[in-house]
């Protein structure tokens, strides 16, 4: 048995997360901590003391209720700095046996490749190897050839951006963090047979989309999209004349993704700007102006997908989840729009964390919690995306996914 704490750094909200990892791969959620942060925008840091006074707030929360004392978390980095790239390195094996040793070459290889001026390495992921003119390999340990081609997907971040985060963790007092791309986290939480098929995760969080294609196991393609629910947000104030704050109450409390879904009887209290009287407001009136957004998001998302080529990839649909995600009928809205499934993330395939699904804006610190518990990852002063040593990250990744 052991502990997990892992860290959602949101657009508006930080959240921490305290889980027991039982010994046959149970998570049970034991602390719980979230606090407000308008130190970020979609997902850079732009006011540093803000965001570590919300770090430590959400972390002790988290630590008191769990009666712990952790302080060396998993830490979600999100933003449209991020890229995802696929990257090969051969390894000339001379007819010698595939061993760890050599694998480890391969993506040592990788790693150089993938060395850019302003620009860090976050996560090295295995897709599949080619041994001579076989391909598609999951594990080529053990096999025998001429020539070994390791074909990766990375993810980096733009140097400024990771520094300024680590700046914030370490002023935290959680300097031995570990950094995990917010999408690669929340593609832990698809089926097995999800991930193996083809499936898109898209995580409409308050200020970016951070959207990810996995098939045969492991990510193909990475995109971060500066659009999220603060558009909502601000649609509503303008459109209503009210505060901020009072339109993200009524979207979160009232909004709906189309007005069919919108009870045609019921209304909502909406205040006013300086000393206007507040009026009410039937619930299909304020959906209005949500649907528009709701649909621009899906055309949005599918563009994305067809520029990329990867959408014949996603070949058993888009998966929802962040705050959005949460308005009723959105996944009906998107299915519309696309012409193909769409459902929102309410239960991971992963014992233990259908509790916190039960809301979607839960997607990221549920994925961490996965994806720790499954890569046995652990701090490491120059952890590149999986656990300790290069040598253990590949063995572990390979045994994880495929």
């Amino acid at each position: 048995m052991s502990y997990l704490l892992v860290v959602d750094i949101g657009s508006s909200q930080i959240k921490a997360v305290i889980a027991e990892i039982s010994d046959n791969g149970r998570i049970v959620t034991r602390g719980l901590g979230s606090a407000r942060s308008g130190g970020l925008k979609q997902g850079v840091v732009i006011e540093i003391d803000s965001v570590v006074e919300a770090l430590k707030r959400a972390v002790y929360a988290a630590n008191q209720m769990a009666g712990t004392k952790l302080s060396d978390p998993l830490v979600s980095v999100g933003g449209s700095h991020l890229v995802g790239q696929d990257i090969s390195a051969t390894v000339m094996l001379n007819h010698r046996e595939v061993t760890d040793v050599l694998v480890t070459q391969a993506m040592e290889q990788v790693q150089i490749q993938a060395q850019m001026p302003d620009r860090e390495i976050l996560s090295v992921i295995p897709r599949s190897f080619t041994l001579d003119e076989q391909t598609g390999l999951r594990s080529p340990q053990g096999m025998s050839g001429n020539q070994l081609l390791a074909h990766v997907h990375v993810i980096t971040g733009a140097s400024y951006v990771i520094q300024n985060l680590k700046k914030c963790l370490k002023l935290a007092g959680l300097e031995a963090a570990v950094l995990v791309p917010s999408a690669l986290a929340v593609s832990q939480l698809v089926s097995a047979d999800e991930r193996e098929l083809g499936v898109c995760v898209a995580d409409i969080g308050m200020g970016t989309t951070d959207i990810m294609v996995v098939t045969e196991g492991s990510p193909v393609w990475m995109q971060v999209v500066p659009m999220g629910g603060e558009l909502l947000t601000h649609d509503l104030a303008i459109a209503l004349k009210t505060p901020l704050g009072d339109a993200e109450h009524l979207k979160v409390q009232y909004g709906y993704a189309h007005t069919t879904f919108a009870p045609p009887d019921q209304t909502a209290q909406v205040k006013k700007i300086a000393d206007r009287p507040a009026e009410d407001i039937r619930l299909q009136q304020l959906t209005a102006f949500i649907q528009p957004r709701i649909e621009e998001f899906a055309e949005i998302l599918g563009e994305r997908l067809r520029l990329s080529g990867r959408f014949e990839k996603a070949s058993t649909g888009i998966v929802l989840c962040g705050g959005t995600a949460a308005l009723p009928g959105i996944s009906q809205v998107f299915e519309s729009v696309l012409q193909y499934p769409c459902r929102v993330l309410k239960q991971a395939h992963q014992g233990g964390l259908d509790g916190l699904l039960q809301d979607p804006a839960n997607a990221v610190v549920a994925g961490l919690l996965a994806y720790g518990r499954d890569q046995e990852v652990r701090p490491q002063p120059h952890w590149l995306g999986a656990q300790g040593s290069m040598f253990n990250r590949v063995r572990h990744w390979i045994q994880g996914n495929f």
